[in-house]
């Protein structure tokens, strides 16, 4: 004969899972709504999403918005010399102090000329107000940068390039909405007077627009803005039902933890009854068979 059963209480793992289910669910949607909140402020109060372990520091402007002139710190300047060889300037790189322009010179990008040793290589911040207005459907975005070539000693200026220039320019930024952050592009003007758009290559996580140019002179980064439709976009519907379903998700999930949690209990109320009922069965077999021993013996007794 066999003592009572013993069960072990299932349904347990499997509330922590759905709690775990539920509360991913709700955090998930209420990551959505927050982004879809952030579209509402200002860029002046916002990063964009995916933009990194840190924000990109403040922007120096040489004329900053009034919204940011208290804070505002003037912009570096960057001044270097290339040695000229036989076939041209070295191979170099140049940056401004607070790394929001750089230059690369590729091999050869200015011309070698007699009896000149070196070039002199200035790139100077400037308020692009002073220059061209954007073309149509752009937006200037940051300061202007003038870039200077002159040959040493004789303090001529480099007029065209031959070989390869890149610029590469830090963009703050604006207060009004852009189409996409991939869309900046950088002006050059050889004189500020007029703008022509170069092919560039954006790197929205580190706020770059980086762009060959073929002659020296002003460099500035500029954006389309967003159509009237896409920047006055109403998202209150949107937040709404994100916080509709984010509360019902959340609901489900209580509800569904507290009736995993009530079946191990059923089972238990369940195993008890179990448990009873096969002791009383044991205790009942033993009653009988201890009164089937009794007239046994006593049948033995008399015969005797």
């Amino acid at each position: 004969m066999t003592g009572p059963s013993q069960r072990t209480a299932p349904g347990r793992p499997r509330t922590r899972r759905a709690v775990v289910a539920g509360a991913g669910l709700a955090v998930a949607l209420a990551y959505l709504a927050g982004a879809a909140l952030s579209g509402r402020q200002s860029p002046l109060t916002r990063r964009p999403l995916l933009d990194g372990l840190a924000p990109p520091p403040p922007y120096h402007w040489v004329k900053p918005p009034p919204e940011l002139a208290s804070g505002n710190r003037p912009p570096a300047s960057a001044s270097s010399t290339v040695r000229l060889g036989p076939g041209g300037s070295e191979v170099s790189a140049i940056s401004t102090g607070d790394g929001q322009a750089n230059l690369v010179l590729d091999s050869g990008a200015i011309a070698p000329s007699p009896g000149q040793s070196e070039v002199a290589v200035t790139v100077q911040p400037v308020d692009p107000g002073t220059l061209a207005p954007a073309p149509p459907g752009l937006l200037l975005a940051g300061n202007a940068y003038r870039i200077r070539f002159v040959y040493r000693p004789s303090g001529k200026a480099v007029t065209t390039l031959a070989g390869k220039v890149t610029v590469a320019l830090i963009f703050p930024l604006l207060a009004t909405p852009v189409t996409s952050l991939f869309d900046h592009t950088v002006l050059v003007s050889a004189d500020g007077r007029a703008w022509s758009r170069q092919a560039s290559t954006t790197t929205p996580g580190t706020h770059q627009v980086a762009s060959a140019i073929a002659t020296p002179g002003y460099v500035v980064v500029a954006v389309p803005p967003a159509p009237p439709a896409q920047a006055s976009a109403n998202r209150t519907p949107l937040l709404i039902g994100l916080a509709v379903v984010g509360v019902l998700v959340a609901i489900a999930a209580v509800l569904l933890a507290r009736g995993f949690a009530a079946r191990p209990q059923d089972e238990d109320d369940q195993d008890e009854e179990d448990e009873q009922y096969d002791s009383d069965q044991y205790d009942g077999e033993e009653t009988f068979e201890d009164d089937r021993n009794e007239e046994r013996d006593r049948g033995t007794e008399e015969r005797r």
